[in-house]
């Protein structure tokens, strides 16, 4: 439900919370920006419809390295601070476990270098609204031959998968709640399972087996390897969809995202962004998912 400074959230009764964007004035929850009412057992808050990313612990981010510090990367995941990535927090190359040294803050840039998109997540945020990141998951780690798009963070909803691969196009996606989507070329399941039998795994848990050194080598593999042409095309289809749902205010996710880029078939990726062709898009959309009417 969308709301306006003003309006009334829900009344004060039954234990009822206080959350963000809201004020509490004759028993009524009130809120005090624009946005959508949000509720979470009996918290009762308002998400700004725009505003710069705020971060929740366990949300997964795509950023850019934009400063190698001490024993730390600074990382732009569009909040009002720079996040902060620790060599305490990231995976060591042929799995090490050990205590990071100083010769590992010396071959920092080896991991990661300014300019680099990475895939994370957030740790913890501080008082202040810093954020910590970490990749303990295997899957984590830095995204080559690809592209980012933004869209408002608010249209990304939180998902079951967040490394989204779209069927029969080839296309991967990563989603960040930070509101930046990753596109690129789909890995072949081949190279996984290839990894994840070297390593003493078997096919169709190649996913999770997978370490994270194996996951360096299989995109270092596919970074490697040069798009054909119609591999271009679906990265390029795909990307304008992510961006047709941005300016359109639609939710992304998986299925929209593919639903436009079918839609899109009829036309070339170039002229996707044009005003009439993305308005066309997003009324089709929202039209497939405007409830039907009920009978009188």
């Amino acid at each position: 439900m969308i709301c306006v400074p003003g309006d009334d959230v829900a009344p004060l009764q039954d234990g009822l919370m206080r959350g963000h964007g809201t004020y509490a004035h004759s028993n009524q929850l009130v809120s005090c920006g624009a946005g959508r009412i949000e509720r979470v057992n009996k918290l009762a808050s308002v998400r700004p419809v725009r505003g710069r990313y705020t971060g929740s612990v366990g949300d997964l981010v795509v950023g850019e390295i934009v400063e190698v510090a001490h024993r730390s990367w600074k990382v732009d995941v569009g909040s009002t601070r720079k996040a902060t990535l620790a060599i305490t927090s990231v995976t060591l190359p042929d799995d090490a476990q050990r205590v990071r040294t100083h010769e590992d803050t010396l071959a920092m840039r080896e991991l990661f270098k300014e300019g680099d998109v990475v895939v994370c997540e957030v740790q913890a945020v501080n008082a202040d609204g810093q954020l910590h990141l970490h990749m303990k998951s295997n899957r984590y780690g830095l995204l080559e031959n690809g592209c980012v798009v933004r869209v408002n963070q608010h249209l990304v909803r939180r998902l079951k998968h967040h490394f989204v691969e779209l069927p029969d196009i080839n296309v991967e996606l990563c989603v960040g709640h930070n509101g930046r989507v990753w596109v690129q070329r789909a890995i072949p399941s081949q190279w996984i399972e290839a990894e994840a039998q070297d390593g003493g795994g078997g096919a169709g848990e190649a996913d999770a087996l997978l370490s994270a050194e194996a996951w360096r080598r299989v995109r270092k593999r596919h970074s490697a390897l040069p798009l054909e042409d119609n591999e271009r095309e679906a990265c390029c289809r795909a990307r304008n969809a992510v961006a047709v749902l941005g300016s359109g205010g639609c939710v992304v996710d998986g299925d929209s995202i593919l639903k436009i880029y079918r839609a899109s078939l009829g036309d070339a990726p170039s002229k996707m962004l044009t005003r009439a062709v993305a308005q066309k898009l997003v009324a089709d959309f929202l039209g497939e998912r405007a409830p039907e009417p009920m009978d009188e």
